[in-house]
This record gives C-alpha cells, structure tokens and sequence, in this order.
C-alpha cells in the first residue's frame, strides 16, 4: 500500500478515523492529556497495562490514576513539569488499578499549535520483565562473594561491587571514576604489567591472566583476572572484570615449586638428572643456561625421526612384561647412538625416536648433518645386532628400522606448562623429516634435500621420487643414504 495517510484519506473525517484506528490497535498504552494533565483519550493498551476502562480514566488527573502511590507521586509529578518544557523519556514505576506497581518506559510530549500547549501526549510500555531481568544479574553482582567491576574506554571504574570492596579495600564511592590500575596495581612493580595487560585486554574479546594486584593498604593478593568486552550496537564500551583470590591456590603453588626444586637439587645431588632429560639439556639446566622464562630461538638444526619396523609383529607374541624388556633395549640402544653422536633426544614416542643434533649445542651445518647420519647407520647397526641377540634366546625379533632425516631452520627451546616443561623443536623442518621416515623402506635411511647437500661427497646416495609434504608449496626431494664413504665423525668421547 503506497502513499501518506494524508494522500489516501481526502475526507478529514476518514483521516481521524483512521489514526483512532491505529491508536485503538496499538500494543503500547496511548494516553492524551490536556495542559492540565485531565485524560482526554485512553486506549485499549492503557486499560489493560493499568486497568481502569476509558470511562474510569477520561476526565481524571493522570497523578490519581497512574501515580496515586507515595512511591511514586513525588517523581511523577517532577516527571509530569519536565513535560512541559519538552519530550520525556525515562524507565520509572508507576501505580495500577489494584495498587500493584508496575515497571514502564515513558516516552512523553507536548502537543503544541500555534505556539502554544494544547495538551500532552504519552506512550507506556510495560518493561516488567526486563526490569525484572537487570534487577536479578544486579542483584547476583551485589551478592557475589567475587569482586566485580566494570570499566570503561578509559579504564576507569563504573562498576564496584561489595565482593570488589571486601578484596581491595576500596568502597565503591572511592572505586567509581578512579583509574582501575591506579586502585589495584598502585606499587611501582607491577604497574607497568598492569597496565600492559589492559592494553592488551582491549585488543580482544575476553582476556584471563594470573598476577599480583595491590589492596588499599599496600598489601599484594594473587588474582586471577577474566575480562569479558561489553559491546553496545556493535562498539566496544567497557569490560566486565571478574578478580578471583587465589592467594591459597598460588602459596600452594609455590610451595609445590619449592618441593620440585628441592627434589631436582637432589637429583643433581645424586647425579641422577641426565637418566631423565638429555644430556646436553641436563648440563645447561645445572649450568643455567636454559632457562623456561627464555626467548625461543631460531635456528638451523638436523632432525632425526627413527621408527623400529616388526615391533607391531612382536607385541602380538610377547607377554607385556618381555615386550618392556625388549621396548627398553632397544631405546638404550638407540639412545647411545644418539647421545655418541652429539644428538639431542627430543621425544620417545612408542618404539619411535626424535632427536636433533645443532641445539641446545650450536654445531656447523655440515657437521650437525654428518653427525645425524652417522647416527642413524649406527642406530641400524644397533637394531640389527639387537635383533640378532634376542633370536638366539628363542625370541622371534624380525626388527629393523627406518629413519628420515632433514636440515633447516626451527624453533627451540623449553615448552610447556608450569606442571612439565620440555626442550623442543618444531617447524616445518621437523614436518619433513617425520615425512621421510614415514616414507623409508625397512632398513632405509631417507633425508632432504639440505641434509644430502651438506654431505654428499661423503656418502653414496640415490635418488628417490619426491615427496608430497602438507603445508610444502612443492614435493620434497629425497635421498637414500646407501653407505658412507669417508671416515666416520667420531663418537663424543672418543
């Protein structure tokens, strides 16, 4: 249906018919005044929000019917003086038939013609239920035994709850309009991370960290802190704060810290550290050197993977206690080729073996490669003479292995958590030359392109068919490792 009311009705008459029309079928409560406040019209919205009928209401100040309560009648009538001097919008309470309040949204104003007040227009609308909803979360922040704040743009406080007042000491008239960092973080030491991390907050949608803050009397508390965005039309106003005590949490922490460090001074006492961690890794820990608080590095290495070929076969034939037995041979085993060669142990992974040789021990290319291949000849070597040594006491050990090997840059150093930490290497580097051992023939010995570059005058090699690696933009070349010609790197300590 096109055009105005103004263009379909020509007859004044059918016009105000058809705006009584709408103002009758309207869901939110019409009400029309004169400048004294007397109703003149009041439609079927008004009688069911406030329940008078239109002849109970028309004729009457709107005061004795919607705010005949002494909770409300002193702010309707500020509400009804405001009117008069322009439109009014507010969320407020107002009274019903029954003498039950009501929660309503006022949109209220004046009627003017000629320049002068004819009388006032208003619309309610019953918000009971969203009123009702705010007034529950209100409540769960006012009664939450876990301190809660907002803050705006300017990281400066809008919300201070009682559980926000009983961590910092702060009351929520000190808190509101303060600078959230200067309340919380006010000693030189951990202000500038606080600051840090509010900047950081704001870049993302929610933020957790756990850190040190400050009371109003000087004192530190632990805090976990979680940070929500609070976003209006799509534009980021605020966040909601949530500051967990765990003080206890993180004494016991520390307290379990101190253990383990007392536990691994003893290790180091007894000299049992390196049976747990590489031997390089253990000497840079009592060293100090290797540190988890410490950058990553990057840097050019040569990674080993070794894959024992029968063992599936010979778990199906062995009892779990000969199959330990068998499993932990072969990892000295291989271990000592490794460890001889000046390799690093990465990981065990079933029968299967990881090692690097350039880090934590920086080593010239050539050399780190030459020492890998080395290695992976004398850890087939090994397998076999195992193999060898567990069929002549009547165990079926049909064992070999396959290696892949590769040269390039990766990330090292200490990863993991505060429960377990360890010295790793990853990048695409490690990726290849997983996929070269997946790819070797039993008792094969596979490496990329680098690793061949950096030794081939030192061994015999044929060429295999390229490899397609996830994340390669090209196949991977391979090289079959056949022999070594010249004189093998000798073993450390030798």
């Amino acid at each position: 249906m096109d055009g105005s009311a103004d263009e379909l009705f020509h007859d004044p008459a059918e016009q105000r018919y058809y705006y009584e029309t709408l103002i009758e079928a309207s869901p939110t409560a019409i009400v029309t005044g004169t400048p004294d406040l007397i109703v003149t019209s009041w439609n079927p919205a008004a009688v069911r929000l406030f329940g008078y009928t239109s002849e109970e209401a028309i004729g009457h100040h709107i005061d004795e019917l919607v705010a005949r309560s002494d909770e409300v009648r002193d702010e309707a009538a500020s509400v009804n003086a405001r009117l008069f001097e322009g439109p009014v919008e507010l969320v407020t309470r107002r009274t019903r038939k029954d003498g039950t309040l009501v929660d309503v949204a006022i949109r209220g104003v004046p009627i003017m013609m000629n320049g002068r007040l004819v009388g006032v227009f208003a619309l309610y609308e019953d918000v009971g239920e969203l009123v009702r909803q705010r007034r529950f979360f209100e409540s769960l922040v006012e009664t939450s035994p876990t301190a809660i704040m907002m803050v705006d743009a300017d990281f400066a406080v809008t919300l201070w709850n009682p559980g926000a007042e009983r961590l910092f000491g702060y009351s929520s008239e000190e808190a509101i309009g303060a600078q959230l960092d200067d309340l919380v973080a006010n000693h030189p030491d951990i202000h500038a991370e606080a600051v840090a991390w509010s900047a950081e907050a704001w870049e993302v949608d929610s933020f957790r960290r756990i850190g040190r803050r400050t009371r109003k009397d000087g004192t530190f508390v632990d805090v976990e802190i979680l940070a929500v965005r609070v976003l209006h039309e799509g534009e980021a106003i605020g966040y909601y704060i949530i500051y967990h005590d765990v003080t206890e949490l993180e004494q016991a922490r520390r307290q379990l810290q101190g253990r383990v460090d007392e536990q691994l001074a003893e290790l180091v006492r007894t000299g049992e550290l390196a049976r747990f961690l590489p031997r390089q890794v253990a000497q840079g820990l009592l060293a100090g050197q290797l540190r988890p608080e410490e950058p990553f590095e990057r840097r050019r290495i040569t990674v080993l993977f070794a894959d024992m070929v029968g063992f599936t076969d010979l778990s199906e034939t062995l009892e779990p206690e000969e199959l330990s037995e068998v499993l932990n041979a072969y990892l000295r085993q291989m271990t000592a080729a490794v460890v001889g060669r000046g390799g690093t142990l990465d990981s065990f992974i079933g029968d299967g073996i990881m090692a690097i040789f350039g880090a934590p021990e920086e080593a010239p290319d050539g050399d780190q490669a030459w020492a890998a291949i080395n290695a992976a000849f004398e850890m087939r070597s090994r397998c076999r003479d195992l193999a060898t040594s567990l069929l002549s006491k009547g165990i079926p050990a049909d064992l070999d292995i396959r290696v892949g090997l590769n040269t390039g840059h990766c990330t090292v150093g200490v990863f993991g958590s505060e429960i377990m930490r360890a010295y790793k290497a990853v990048g695409f580097a490690v990726n290849v030359a997983a996929r070269l051992q997946s790819a070797a023939d039993r008792g094969s010995i596979l490496c990329g392109f680098r690793t061949y570059a950096l030794i081939k005058d030192r061994v015999k090699a044929e060429e295999r068919e390229p490899l397609i690696v996830k994340g390669a933009s090209r196949p991977v070349e391979a090289w079959e490792i056949v022999e070594l010609v010249d004189d093998e790197l000798p073993a450390r300590g030798q």
